[in-house]
């Protein structure tokens, strides 16, 4: 297996950003972020379920004034993390759906597997155990920003989907964007 601890991700970057040697860096660049979820993270899950969550989502959500919540990932075995004005967006677009739709369902079992958490003094968070069992977490946790919102995945499940990354951009190159599309 590679090792997780700083290393390089197949961009070129440093896939350890929470440690206290960059909490300085993080801290000072934070302004320059625009709002959302960025980095990867490999974080400590302690015995009581807790685990420190980056100091760049932290900033993200105290600075918004939003609550974090915490659900079942629909795509993938991991948690996804979001604040509470996304998952009201995701309520709306429900309220959109046909109430009786196997898709309406699907998204309010979602809801009903959601959590809001807080933070403690030190930044941590307590994942609930059904989000651990989901998750097969343990001992540590690797946060992946993805924009509006971030998934918490195991060590394993992380490196599995990173490997099915890396290969898909291996074979097919890098996703084709069109960034700033003109509407008509």
């Amino acid at each position: 297996m590679i090792s997780l601890k700083n290393r390089k991700n197949f961009l070129g970057y440093n896939s350890e950003l929470n440690n206290s040697a960059n909490t300085k860096h993080i801290n000072s660049n934070l302004g320059h972020l625009i709002s959302m979820f960025l980095s990867t993270s490999h974080n400590k899950i302690d015995l009581k379920c807790r685990v420190s969550i980056p100091a760049a989502y932290r900033f993200f959500l105290e600075k918004s004034d939003e609550q974090l919540i915490l659900f079942k990932s629909l795509q993938f075995k991991c948690i996804e993390g979001t604040s509470l004005s996304r998952m009201q967006r995701y309520i709306n677009a429900i309220d959109e759906l046909d109430a009786m739709s196997d898709d309406a369902f699907v998204l309010r079992m979602m809801m009903a597997d959601s959590f809001e958490t807080k933070f403690d003094a030190s930044g941590r968070i307590v994942i609930p155990e059904t989000l651990m069992n989901f998750a097969e977490l343990s001992n540590k946790a690797v946060f992946m920003g993805i924009g509006e919102s971030f998934y918490v995945w195991s060590p394993f499940e992380y490196e599995k989907q990173y490997k099915k990354s890396k290969q898909i951009l291996e074979e097919k190159g890098p996703p084709k964007l069109i960034l700033n599309k003109k509407t008509e």
